[in-house]
C-alpha cells in the first residue's frame, strides 16, 4: 500500500478501516479514577498508539467514571460501573496499531474475575464491491 494509506488495515487481499476491541471486565477491584486514566494512557502506548488528548468525568463518591483518550489512530473509551464491579472498554484503532497489546496492562490493573473480549474489523472495504474500485484507484488495495 502507498504510505499515504497506511491507516488502512490489510490482511492478504482484504482491507478494512480499523480494528475495534470490545472489553467487558466483571468482578474488578476498586480503583482510583486518576490511576485508571494514567493506566489507560500507558495501555494505549503499549498498543503502539499516539495519545493526543485525554478527558474523563468522575460521577462522584461511589459512582463510576467515563472517559475517552483521543489517539492519532482513533480512540479508547471506557464506562466504569463500580456498583456492579464492571467496566466496558472500547479500543478502536487503524493502521499497524494493535489494540490487543493493551490487554495485559488493563487486566493486570483491574484484576477481573471474568472477561468478555471481542475483536471486530470495522469498515470492511473488501466486502463493499462499489468501494473496491475506488480504493484501488487511490492505491489503497
Amino acid at each position: 500500500m502507498d504510505g499515504h494509506f497506511d491507516h488502512f488495515v490489510t490482511d492478504g487481499d482484504k482491507a478494512h478501516v480499523g480494528k475495534h476491541l470490545l472489553i467487558d471486565l466483571w468482578g474488578i477491584k476498586d480503583v482510583d479514577s486518576d490511576q485508571m486514566c494514567d493506566m489507560f494512557t500507558l495501555a494505549c502506548k503499549d498498543a503502539g498508539a499516539t495519545v493526543l488528548f485525554t478527558h474523563s468525568h468522575d460521577f462522584g463518591e461511589g459512582c463510576g467514571t467515563t472517559g475517552v483518550i483521543i489517539l492519532a489512530e482513533s480512540h479508547l473509551s471506557w464506562h466504569h460501573y463500580p456498583e456492579c464491579a464492571f467496566i466496558a472498554i472500547d479500543i478502536f484503532v487503524c493502521g499497524q496499531t494493535d489494540p490487543s497489546l493493551a490487554l495485559k496492562r488493563i487486566k493486570a490493573f483491574f484484576e477481573p474475575l471474568e472477561s468478555d473480549i471481542n475483536l471486530m474489523h470495522r469498515g470492511s472495504i473488501s466486502d463493499r464491491a462499489s468501494y473496491v474500485e475506488k480504493c484501488k484507484a487511490k492505491g489503497i488495495l
